[in-house]
């Protein structure tokens, strides 16, 4: 054959094998900083970068500061985690166990785990954060959370000065034992809670309440953090350390600092694509479904968060059930979730939210239903005839976000109960101090779940604790037996019924007036991928959960 004959012959060979290589090159599988295979949709790496609004920490310390660490969420393990479907799976932990009197619990952590500087991590980390957390010069008032073990409350209030007393003990560096003063069958669930995670002994040893800012932070999770600007933002990056089961698929999470995260109609660094993700108030809502585009990224889901009105029942007139009782039944609750939440909650009549475990439905409807003629009724039993010589209060909230509720609140006791109050604004951080302090007279709050069992949002909130130490200063004994009764219960059914009974005497002795249940309401952009659903049907963005490990940015 001649030369001018095998020219295009060879041509066209070439080509094929040149398309057949770039085809096997394209359909390659992209593997990111630690190892995760992306998904064929995701979009190249130097994409996968997650943007959101934070306001701005003052620490990432979570261990004892969970309100200031805004974003520590994304650098510390603990033992477990919580997945989508808020169920327990394993993290730094890879196994666990219970002794058959359910009083101590064994973890098993992973071998070959990390820290970002290199050095293992060991059950012995576990046994200083715990002590650590406990201990009462760190301040820390989520320290109830762990009274359920062996000699912490007692330790944490005072009553002991050895942190050995405290039942947690690194057998060695990879077994970690936590004994509890009863049963405590949901102890692996408070296990999660990102208060659990680690603290590394030599970095907080050294340099203090400094240890995590920028060039000392060191972590244990899948991200690590590389950039503080203060003022600014700062940046979490994949760590090639981690090599746990809960490995992400973005790179970097980027947040940008703004004290107005969820101000009503800040949405304008989203809708200019400067962010990604954006949770947003009830009061952005009803704009935003009239928006063709942003109503395609809105997302409604579950939220687990329950808001209420409280009081000083210590003192008068809120030491009286019949004025808690009137408040609680001159509020109407279907008003206040269908058109001024545009159906972004739902009317509360008790704690633990729908969906949550011990939820008992409309079962304690009757104990706080809107009855604006039982209210003033009762109002005139207290002594108050028409509001007559009701003394005018403050209503406090720590976020102008609660403003239109509170005004709500205001209109509903002035129509039906002829009673005056005014709102009052108070910063977060001076807000909580008094809150515990019990120097709050009355107030508008929310809270949400920290772990998915009725111990966590009734005993934790509501068993009586001493200033300092209990968020509310409402105390009922019996409410204070069942919860206590119900920790230690091994019987699921019989659990739930005294947490029932539990439920009914906080409803109904009026500790709070529940008000409602909220929904999370975010916008997503459509490159954000990998929100798993959730077994209720919502496709839920939990921080603390394992959703920010699921996400990924898909092409655009």
């Amino acid at each position: 054959m001649s030369l001018i004959k095998c020219v295009p012959v060879l041509f066209f060979l070439g080509m094929a094998i040149f398309l057949t290589f770039s085809s096997q090159q394209a359909s390659a599988p992209i593997v990111n900083t630690v190892g995760k295979t992306m998904p064929s949709d995701a979009a190249p790496l130097a994409q996968q970068v997650l943007r959101m609004l934070h306001e701005e920490p003052t620490t990432l310390d979570i261990s004892i500061a969970v309100y200031k660490a805004k974003g520590a969420v994304f650098t510390f393990e603990g033992l477990t985690r919580l997945d989508h479907n808020n169920e327990l799976t394993p993290a730094a932990a890879e196994r666990w166990g219970v002794s058959p009197d359910g009083k101590k619990w064994t973890f098993y952590l992973r071998k070959g785990a990390l820290w970002s500087d290199g050095r293992p991590v060991t059950a012995h980390d576990f046994e200083y954060t715990f002590k650590r957390l406990l201990d009462p010069n760190s301040g820390n008032t989520t320290a109830v959370f762990y009274y359920e073990i062996k000699g912490a409350k007692a330790f944490n209030q005072g009553k002991s000065t050895d942190p050995n007393t405290v039942g947690v003990k690194a057998i060695d560096d990879y077994t970690f034992v936590v004994e509890t003063e009863s049963p405590c069958p949901y102890f692996p669930l408070i296990a999660s809670f990102p208060t659990s995670g680690p603290v590394p002994r030599w970095q907080v040893e050294k340099y203090g309440p400094k240890w995590t800012e920028e060039g000392k932070c060191v972590s244990n999770a899948t991200f690590k953090l590389t950039e503080w600007r203060q003022g600014s933002h700062y940046e979490f990056a994949l760590d090639p350390n981690y090599n746990g089961p809960h490995k992400a698929f973005i790179e970097r999470v980027v947040g940008k600092f703004s004290n107005l995260t969820m101000m009503p109609g800040n949405t304008l660094a989203y809708e200019n694509n400067e962010i990604d993700f954006q949770n947003i108030t009830p009061g952005d809502v009803a704009r935003i479904k009239k928006d063709p585009q942003l109503m395609k990224e809105l997302d409604i889901s579950a939220g687990f968060q329950t808001h209420y009105l409280y009081f000083d029942t210590r003192t008068a007139p809120f030491n009286n059930l019949k004025v808690r009782q009137a408040f609680a039944h001159a509020i109407d609750r279907d008003i206040l979730c269908r058109i001024l939440l545009q159906g972004i909650g739902q009317p509360a009549y008790s704690m633990l939210p729908p969906g949550f475990p011990g939820y008992a439905g409309g079962k304690f409807k009757y104990t706080q239903r809107f009855d604006p003629a039982m209210a003033k009724s009762l109002l005139t039993k207290a002594g108050y005839p028409n509001g007559r010589g009701f003394p005018r209060y403050e209503l406090w909230i720590n976020s102008v976000n609660n403003r239109n509720v509170a005004l709500f609140i205001q209109q509903m006791l002035k129509q039906n109960l002829n009673v005056d109050i005014t709102i009052k604004v108070v910063e977060s951080r001076a807000y909580r101090q008094a809150m515990f302090q019990w120097k709050i007279p009355m107030s508008l709050i929310q809270y949400n779940y920290d772990y998915p069992d009725p111990n966590n949002m009734l005993s934790m909130v509501w068993h009586f604790q001493p200033v300092g130490y209990g968020r509310h200063p409402w105390k009922n004994e019996t409410f204070d037996q069942l919860v206590d009764k119900a920790a230690g219960e091994m019987i699921p059914a019989r659990r739930s019924e005294l947490y029932d009974q539990a439920q009914q005497i906080l409803s109904k002795n009026v500790g709070a007036v529940f008000l409602y249940y909220a929904k999370l309401a975010s916008l997503r952009k459509p490159w954000i991928k990998g929100i798993k659903q959730s077994k209720n049907g919502d496709y839920p963005y939990w921080g603390n959960n394992t959703s920010h490990m699921d996400m990924y940015i898909g092409r655009r």
